[in-house]
């Protein structure tokens, strides 16, 4: 199981089992009162899928004016080329950027230097610049 949130999503999204992606957060949202229960608990690039509903306290999104609701969000595994001494499942491993702008190879807003990885599954292998990897499923720590 990912890392679990609380944040807000729309009404609609409010469902169990709802997959998002932050694809970016709006510049608006920075400004927001509820920035900090909502977008700010988020990062751009991972997808969540709703895992709890909680009631409604009446906010509403100061873009859209749409009813948000208070919801606890799991963070899905991401998948990624790491080299072959690191693709092992069920180890924590620190994530150095060994690949860059190829497939698979995340970006830095999805994942950073230096952050812990579980290897949950090797799903295959990989070329990227000449070198060898292997394509994993993993969960950000």
């Amino acid at each position: 199981m990912g890392r679990v949130v609380i944040t807000m999503v729309s009404k609609e999204q409010a469902e169990l089992g709802h997959r998002f992606k932050v694809l970016k957060i709006p510049e608006e949202c920075t400004s927001c009162k509820l920035f900090s229960v909502c977008m700010g608990r988020l990062r751009v690039g991972r997808t969540y899928r709703v895992v709890e509903v909680r009631p409604s306290l009446g906010q509403r999104c100061k873009i859209t004016g749409d009813e948000m609701v208070p919801v606890a969000a799991e963070e899905m595994p991401i998948r990624l080329l790491l080299p072959r001494n690191k693709a092992l499942e069920g180890v924590v491993v620190t994530y150095e950027e060994e690949c860059k702008g190829c497939e698979n190879c995340p970006d830095r807003e999805v994942l950073r230097p230096g952050e812990k990885v579980l290897v949950l599954k090797i799903l295959g292998k990989s070329q990227c610049k000449n070198r060898e990897f292997y394509l994993v499923e993993a969960s950000p720590l």
